[in-house]
């Protein structure tokens, strides 16, 4: 018996040796520069107790990182450690929701930001921006465990478009090949610094030569490898499944921490010609009614052709039947073979997914649609195939809006979507880049059949000319400082108070950046953003006096005066002998008492 357990316990111990040397080799290349995990939050350099996204994520994904494509989530910098009240809004989604091509600030996580900002100007809401183009549900599950790091209160989730042909979608030349299964345990074996020593060593010694991301067109033309992924086929069912599968451990991971989510439906043009059909547009009569008749009887014949779909709704829809106009865009969308658009059945998913788990659903198509004249999204809205234009951001922001108020409480004051509209964290150089961005997106493939080159445009204007030199490398931060001066030298106070406003928003630990968007608000007389901007400059620099004079100034002419008095008290508490800061008090005290001696008797 003794001989028999020592004969295990030699077996036990003869097991467990290499896997002890591998765990060793494992602990010590974690200290190595082998070992990359490239996590969604870095530690922001030269902003002490900062953390940002991480400009190199995309690298998770590709085990040589020359291969990844150019993406990146847009920088955003956010407090390490979470400052008490404060309320953390995350977004997850791919291109559309990142806010391509207008960057970080045409996004619709900006867009609620600037609503919230109006709604509930006392309290402190970030709301985060974790989208990135290509991206799809394997990535947003993926760095779910990230997001939870920074202590989100509320997940929004708008998603759906890049399952087919987003990194690891099931038609993708990125990463696409595989079953679902074999994809997640790629991406947990990518965690480990073993397993990237490998993929290393293969990658030095492999011959098989990969072009680089820079040698060719469009991202959209590098990532369609599966260009025919008929509905209902076998690769369209997979793309469904695998986002039914992730979708759904997402929302785990996020009800098992305590976090609510919200999920969006997904919005598209329909007015898009399909990018590849079954066959090609049909030879039909001049005539609208028998060129309608010639459609309807061979859609008879063959209802999975998308160009005759098409051809339908365009006639429908000149003829003044909207409804099944509407049907045959939809329809239309449906058997594009390139899909680089979401299917309805993605957002069944997502209802399915809401009710099953109880999440609030937002109907964001559907808002989308009554936004327009005729019940169909097109270009009215839409950049594109499905990027929305600066209103289609802002409308996908204000679909969300009641979902998050139900969640943090009403609203403390009452503005309006259109005063919002106005003040839309854009600039013009950001439109007029986006434009451009567009121009060269349309100009490639699928769009047209050969690439060709396109022009900017006019540069009569500083902004024309500031958006040229975007395109030419001169950054954001640059280009906004550049115009916060020109508006300021032309004096337009609410031009440049935007611009300096985004400015702190990009860098939110510069106290005299707040101060000066704050003092702007105040000239262009909006007071509740002055307050605003002003409160971010006294809470990041509480010892400067003259922040605290300003936003007392501010709340004296909004007819605040007792938080006028209050940050008086604070500036004498500091300074006892202020002769601005002791008039301002005598005249504060002295115009409440006579307001009090005004009231009648209760």
């Amino acid at each position: 018996m003794t001989k028999q357990k020592n004969r295990l316990l030699f077996y036990v111990i003869a097991a467990l040796i290499p896997l002890l040397i591998l765990g060793g080799l494992e602990w010590l290349l974690r200290f190595t520069p082998v070992y990359q995990p490239y996590p969604l939050f870095i530690n922001a350099p030269g902003m002490p107790g900062y953390v940002q996204t991480n400009p190199e994520l995309v690298k998770r994904y590709f085990a040589n990182p020359n291969q990844a494509p150019d993406l990146a989530i847009d920088t955003q910098y956010i407090v390490a450690k979470k400052p008490q009240g404060q309320i953390r809004i995350v977004l997850q989604g791919g291109s559309s929701a990142a806010g391509f091509p207008y960057g970080r600030f045409g996004s619709p996580a900006a867009m609620l930001q600037q609503r919230l900002k109006r709604l509930y100007p006392e309290q402190d809401f970030l709301v985060i921006n974790t989208a990135m183009s290509a991206v799809n549900s394997y990535t947003l599950l993926d760095i779910s465990k990230d997001i939870l790091t920074i202590e989100p209160d509320l997940i929004i989730v708008y998603a759906g478009h890049n399952e087919y042909l987003g990194i690891m979608g099931v038609g993708s030349a990125l990463l696409g090949a595989g079953s679902h299964s074999s994809k997640w345990l790629y991406l947990k074996l990518r965690q480990l610094a073993l397993f990237q020593l490998g993929q290393q060593l293969y990658s030095h010694l492999s011959s098989t030569d990969v072009a680089s991301p820079a040698n060719e067109r469009t991202m959209m033309a590098r990532i369609a490898a599966e260009q025919h992924i008929a509905l209902d086929s076998p690769l369209y069912q997979a793309g469904i499944k695998q986002f039914q599968a992730n979708m759904q451990a997402l929302v785990r991971t996020y009800q098992q921490a305590g976090v609510p989510v919200v999920v969006s439906t997904l919005a598209s043009n329909e007015r898009q010609a399909p990018f590849v059909s079954s066959k090609a547009a049909l030879a039909v009569p001049e005539e609208s009614t028998a060129a309608i008749a010639a459609l309807q009887q061979a859609l008879q014949q063959d209802n999975r052709v998308a160009s005759w779909h098409f051809q339908l709704a365009e006639l429908l829809l000149a003829a003044g039947d909207r409804d099944s106009a509407q049907q045959h865009f939809q329809l239309a969308r449906e058997h594009d073979l390139l899909r680089f658009r979401a299917p309805m059945a993605i957002n069944q998913q997502l209802r399915a997914l809401a009710a099953d788990f109880s999440l609030k659903m937002v109907d964001s198509e559907h808002a989308l649609r009554q936004a327009t004249k005729d019940g169909i999204i097109g270009y009215d809205l839409m950049l594109e195939h499905l990027h929305p234009n600066a209103r289609g951001y802002f409308l996908l922001a204000e679909s969300w809006l009641a979902a998050v108020t139900s969640y943090f409480g009403a609203p403390t004051t009452a503005v309006t979507a259109e005063q919002t509209w106005a003040d839309m964290p854009l600039t013009t150089v950001d439109i007029l880049l986006a434009e451009f961005k567009i121009k060269q997106l349309t100009a490639d493939y699928p769009f047209v059949s050969q690439p060709h080159s396109v022009s900017f445009g006019p540069q009569n204007t500083l902004e024309q000319q500031l958006a040229w030199q975007r395109t030419q490398g001169l950054s954001w931060l640059e280009s906004s400082q550049q115009l916060l001066t020109y508006y300021q030298q032309q004096q337009q106070p609410a031009q440049a108070a935007k611009v300096a406003a985004l400015l702190f928003d990009a860098l939110p630990n510069q106290a005299n950046s707040a101060f000066v968007a704050g003092q702007l608000y105040f000239d262009s007389k909006d007071l509740a953003l002055a307050a605003y901007y002003q409160r971010k400059a006294v809470a990041l620099a509480p010892d400067e006096l003259l922040y605290r004079l300003m936003l007392a100034r501010t709340y004296y002419f909004a007819d605040r005066w007792p938080e006028a008095l209050q940050q008086v008290e604070q500036v004498l508490a500091r300074d006892p002998n202020h002769a601005v800061a002791l008039r301002q008090h005598a005249q504060l005290s002295q115009q409440m008492q006579q307001r009090a001696a005004q009231q009648p008797l209760q």
